[in-house]
């Protein structure tokens, strides 16, 4: 299961920073009363499915549903918990193409097979949300649904149509586990730069320790966070701003006021990039993929690949997790999801647990303009919920009602607490307004509360995965000595560039910002 996590995460990503492009604010309705809707509306009996993955707060989702059952006799809710990723999207695309009637009501929207919420809308599968987020919550005190939810993410929900496609429901980071006590038994201190990270590597594998452990397929989170540390200054370039095709004041205004700051991590929080300026900026080579600053950052890479565990390129995330839970590995990278998990798994272990926690993604030793300012990592809405299109306005209600049910904050309390109980994973801080993780959870979490979250305007420039393995097959070849670093970067230059091409067509652009697209 926790290989598979790792690709709805990625697209999670994707679909976060695919936020911001113009379009209407039309949307569809849903009842104002005070009264849960299904029952102000139809005695009919009626089920409403929410699709899952196994372990997404599933036994915290279940208690919901019952409860709310009881509040609403005449619509049950049920959960539908689905074994893995490939699962999720099978079922959820050909129930859809069948017309969509069995298909689920609610869904994680970065697991259905679609890279844009834009895209997902378009082809019919999501509802826009835009009326229903502006609808008072009767669960919540008649508050609106978007006030119950943290008003900084709201800029996230957007599609690049301006459209709201899902709900957010909490934060997702990632960062570096670590054995305390195996630190403390070799005297390491907690690495805070990447000199004194790959030194305790090295000092650890000498005492015969797996120094690092991680699934190969993650090990872009890291990469990723490096490109941003070095292309951030580029960004406000490649803003939406007023007089671009895209531009719609209310979804972009915000635009208008960012400015670069190498002290200020979060300067472009809730940034909307054009993705045409995107792929200028690659093509034109704004930011050199063969530069300076690609070098460093995959001679580091190579450097930390020699600490990987036997068998990376291949070996699934179970038999990685187990690695550190056995501590055979002393340093393992994930994401914050993983704490609830740990924190069950030390008190199985009884006498056998270890202390551990965690640390950021660390600097480099001495300042280098090429990474300037503090290195940011992932913290990101995580679990995205959207509603499926059925063109069934009752069902619709009735969804509605449930969804707003769940973003109150005493139900979502009940959520996260019967999730840790149960000794399933949170993915990290919750974005309903009220929810209070537990200060032993919070404790964990703090290695993954970074100086701001790195945006993704150059790695996401074109939203596409059809090329990863020739990418990871490119990389292995580097990191096994078979090609040299200019060998290595050329190659990864030449698949972005020809995926570049293929989407630019794909997208029927003409790469001017300032027409219609």
């Amino acid at each position: 299961m926790r290989k598979k996590l790792i690709g709805s995460i990625l697209l999670s990503l994707v679909l976060v920073m695919a936020a911001g492009c113009s379009g209407s604010n039309s949307g569809t309705n849903a009842s104002q009363s005070n009264e849960p809707q299904s029952s102000a509306e139809s005695k009919e009996k009626r089920t409403v499915t929410f699709a899952t993955i196994a372990g997404y707060y599933t036994d915290g989702l279940k208690e919901a549903a019952q409860e709310y059952t009881k509040l609403n006799p005449e619509t049950e809710v049920v959960i539908d918990v689905i074994k893995d990723n490939d699962t999720y999207q099978a079922n959820f695309k050909a129930k859809m193409a069948a017309g969509g009637k069995d298909a689920p009501d609610i869904v994680h929207i970065n697991l259905i097979g679609e890279t844009s919420s834009a895209d997902a809308i378009d082809k019919g599968w999501l509802l826009k949300l835009n009326d229903y987020v502006n609808q008072p919550n009767p669960y919540n005190g008649d508050k609106t649904v978007f006030e119950g939810i943290d008003p900084e993410y709201h800029q996230n929900t957007y599609s690049r149509d301006g459209d709201v496609a899902y709900l957010p429901f909490d934060l997702v980071g990632t960062g570096f586990y670590y054995n305390k006590d195996i630190f403390a038994k070799l005297g390491i201190s907690e690495p805070q730069t990447w000199e004194e990270l790959l030194a305790a590597c090295k000092q650890l594998q000498d005492a015969g320790y797996i120094p690092i452990t991680m699934p190969f397929g993650f090990e872009s989170t890291i990469t990723q966070a490096f490109l941003d540390w070095s292309a951030k200054s580029l960004y406000p370039e490649l803003l939406i701003q007023p007089g671009d095709a895209r531009y719609d004041e209310k979804i972009h205004k915000l635009n208008t006021s960012i400015a670069y700051s190498p002290d200020n991590g979060n300067f472009d929080f809730g940034a909307s990039y054009d993705p045409e300026k995107q792929l200028l900026a690659l093509k034109n080579k704004q930011y050199d993929m063969q530069g300076a600053a690609q070098r460093k950052i995959w001679t580091v890479m190579k450097e930390l690949s020699a600490y990987y565990q036997p068998g990376y390129a291949t070996m699934q995330d179970p038999d990685v997790y187990q690695l550190f839970i056995a501590q055979k590995a002393a340093i393992y990278w994930n994401g914050s999801w993983q704490v609830g998990t740990l924190l069950d798994d030390m008190k199985k272990l009884g006498d056998k647990a270890f202390a551990w926690g965690t640390f950021k993604f660390p600097e480099f030793a001495e300042a280098d303009p090429l990474f300037p300012g503090k290195p940011r990592g992932i913290l990101v809405p995580g679990h995205l919920l959207g509603i499926a299109d059925k063109k069934d306005p009752e069902q619709e209600s009735r969804t509605k009602d449930f969804m707003m049910y769940l973003y109150s904050p005493e139900v979502a309390q009940k959520v996260f607490e019967t999730t840790l109980a149960a000794g399933q994973f949170v993915q990290g801080p919750s974005l309903v307004l009220g929810v209070k993780l537990p200060d032993e959870v919070n404790a964990y979490l703090t290695g993954f509360k970074v100086d701001g979250s790195m945006g993704y305007a150059i790695a996401n420039a074109v939203p596409s995965s059809d090329t990863n393995q020739a990418k990871q097959s490119a990389q292995l070849k580097y990191y096994e000595g078979k090609l040299s670093l200019d060998e290595f970067l050329a190659e990864q230059d030449n698949i972005l560039n020809r995926d570049m091409d293929i989407y630019i067509k794909a997208q029927q652009y003409d790469l001017d910002p300032k027409t219609n697209p």
